[in-house]
């Protein structure tokens, strides 16, 4: 029986820092489906066409506004089941695998 992939959509502001949690998404025990987006145009873009299983913010700076964009487009456009975790480093593996269950 071949499991789903889960679906995560990864938003990040500091590209030189993110092969390593692309890289950490590929070495998960469940399969991940990802796309990766660096501001809120490619974000809307790509929940348009697909809504996540969940949503990684990976930013370097949180003070720039991105949680209060975040929560306005969840409660706005009705998708606030969908969860949101917001990282300043890169979690470990098992924080991701923690947070897909």
């Amino acid at each position: 029986m071949q499991v789903e992939s889960r679906y995560i959509i990864l938003f990040y502001d500091h590209s030189e820092n993110v092969l390593p949690m692309k890289q950490l998404l590929q070495h998960l025990p469940e399969p991940v489906e990802a796309d990766f987006v660096e501001n809120f145009q490619q974000l809307l873009f790509h929940i348009e066409n697909r809504l996540p299983d969940l949503i990684i913010v990976y930013v370097n700076d949180p003070k720039k506004g991105y949680i209060d964009r975040l929560k306005s487009l969840r409660v706005n456009n009705g998708m606030d089941e969908i969860p949101v975790y917001v990282f300043n480093e890169l979690p470990d593996k098992q924080t991701i695998i923690d947070l897909m269950n």
